[in-house]
């Protein structure tokens, strides 16, 4: 189990794709002050990183030179460069689907529904409506990332993602996600059939989740998933696969 299957075209399948410990301490830099409103100071960014100061400060000077963070009484906080190179792309990472269509799929489904990207390789929510409360809101709302696996909009990000990468992700897949690995590969041919991957439990019990990938000038840039309690879904399945098909061909449909 956790073995990527061989083919009769095998892929080559290299590890990971290369990490840099510098950029990896910039871009933790940069994530962990922008979940602190108040900052974060040098100590406490050294501590998070597991790194000496002497060897953080470096890093955190530059980025604050350049505007990637902001200083206030030595406290750090994300800078405007982020924001403006956003501005400067002119993009958001999905253009064709807005709020107020999760709210309306959410109203019709009585699921929370979510909108997630791959980043890094995590899934990472980056809006989400639902009908009262949920204790999958929390993680919506946080922008904290998940397992690809165990996750249905991971499933379907991952189905749809360049075979190169796919490969590399389930042959380094970590402790947690390895036994889900072998299930995968079982079904991602017909995910990318059907269009839909559904989680039964796989990341927390008692929630069945079913997603649908996002198309935007015929490249999957997202997934759209509902989310409910495994008792009020369990025979809704191919119905709730049927509203999320239909509405994401809709979508599929509007300029970008």
């Amino acid at each position: 189990m956790g073995e990527v299957p061989a083919t009769e075209n095998p892929v080559p399948v290299p590890p990971r794709r290369p990490r840099h410990r510098t950029v990896d301490r910039i871009a933790d830099i940069l994530d962990m002050t922008a979940r602190e409103p108040r900052g974060l100071s040098l100590t406490d960014i050294a501590l998070r990183l597991g790194a000496p100061v002497s060897s953080v400060q470096s890093l955190v000077n530059g980025l604050t030179a350049a505007g990637f963070l902001s200083e206030v009484d030595r406290r750090f906080t994300l800078g405007p460069a982020p924001y403006v190179l956003n501005l400067t792309a002119g993009r958001q990472p999905v253009r064709s689907v807005r709020h107020d269509d999760l709210e309306m799929l959410s109203n019709i489904t009585g699921c929370l529904v979510a909108l997630g990207i791959s980043v890094g390789g995590k899934v990472v929510y980056i809006d989400h409506f639902t009908v009262g409360n949920s204790n999958t809101t929390f993680v919506a709302e946080t922008h904290l990332g998940r397992p690809m696996l165990r996750t249905c909009i991971g499933r379907v990000l991952l189905a749809f993602s360049d075979k190169r990468d796919m490969y590399a992700y389930l042959t380094n897949a970590d402790e947690a996600e390895r036994p889900y690995v072998e299930g995968f590969m079982n079904e991602v041919d017909m995910i990318r059939e059907t269009g839909l991957a559904v989680s039964r439990g796989y990341l927390q019990a008692g929630l069945t989740g079913i997603a649908a990938p996002i198309r935007e000038d015929g490249r999957v840039v997202a997934a759209v998933g509902l989310v409910a309690a495994t008792e009020t879904v369990r025979h809704r399945i191919d119905a709730l696969g049927e509203v999320l098909r239909t509405h994401t061909a809709d979508w599929a449909q509007r300029p970008v």
